[in-house]
């Protein structure tokens, strides 16, 4: 169990029973972003809706970020891991690339200024073709 979640339940006045606490284990252990359906798989034990539940208080309480990738279902990872990074995804063949935040920023700053917009990149990856896609297009036309 992460102290670190344990401390933000407590601190937001949440209850840190055993589903909850299974649902923090298996997103700690996954090596990456992981879709609800992964963890309901993951722990059989527990009820969707727990899950469900859990990952959403998890997300108010910034311990966990959710963000689609093109088209899927909404993959959670742990904030920490993720704080300054966001996704690129092509739109072709799937691959996620993750890139700097600080990428967004100055892109973000000048859209606030021009036009009174504020970016939210976090939720959303940024959809578009990857290098080898582009080739692959590329050599289709020439042929």
């Amino acid at each position: 169990m992460d102290g670190e979640a344990e401390a933000r339940m407590r601190a937001g006045n949440r209850r840190l029973g055993r589903a909850r606490r299974q649902v923090i284990d298996a997103i700690a252990q996954e090596p990456g972003p992981v879709t609800a359906g992964r963890i309901i798989d993951l722990l059989p034990e527990v009820h969707p809706s727990s899950i469900y539940r859990t990952l959403n208080v998890l997300e108010d309480l910034g311990y966990v970020r959710h963000v689609h990738l093109a088209h899927g279902a909404a993959l959670y990872e742990l904030a920490e891991r993720v704080s300054d990074v966001r996704h690129l995804v092509c739109e072709v063949c799937g691959k996620t690339t993750q890139v700097p935040n600080e990428l967004l920023r100055s892109l973000a700053g000048r859209l606030h200024r021009d036009y009174g917009f504020v970016l939210d990149s976090d939720h959303f990856a940024l959809p578009g073709r990857c290098s080898t896609c582009q080739r692959d297009a590329s050599s289709a036309h020439h042929s």
